[in-house]
């Protein structure tokens, strides 16, 4: 359980990668399979629960709209609702029209997100690592 908590390169560059794919997902409670998967793919839990973050009630309406578009793109569909209100009663109606190429843009934006987070928290170690290295000679 220890390793959980521990900061090295692999552990942060996995959590990161969980938190961003998990954070694109159209659901509630993100942090609780983001705790269930840094246990599963040995991840730093408190990063890959704080990474689902990217997602909060500011920035969940345009990244679900915009992974809604993506989606209808990818599919070759015609969006069905070109603007929406920010209400549960319109999300209710529209659900039976706009899950299937919602979820698929946001599994597909969070596979991609997921990637370039990994590689980007990759990178700043390799830089952080390099400059402590630098500064200890």
């Amino acid at each position: 359980m220890k390793k959980l908590w521990k900061f090295n390169r692999i552990s942060f560059c996995r959590a990161t990668a969980i938190g961003v794919f998990l954070g694109w997902m159209p659901m509630l409670f993100q942090m609780i399979p983001a705790a269930y998967f840094a246990v599963v793919f040995r991840a730093n839990l408190p990063l890959s629960v704080a990474g689902v973050w990217i997602s909060n009630p500011i920035t969940m309406p345009p990244m679900m709209y915009f992974a809604y578009l993506f989606g209808n793109k990818l599919l070759g569909l015609n969006p069905t609702y070109e603007s929406f209100t920010m209400d549960a009663e319109w999300f209710m109606n529209a659900f039976g029209n706009i899950w299937e190429p919602l979820l698929f843009g946001c599994v597909i934006i969070g596979i991609v997100s997921s990637i370039v987070g990994y590689l980007i928290m990759h990178l700043l170690w390799k830089i952080y690592a390099y400059k402590r290295l630098k500064k200890m000679k």
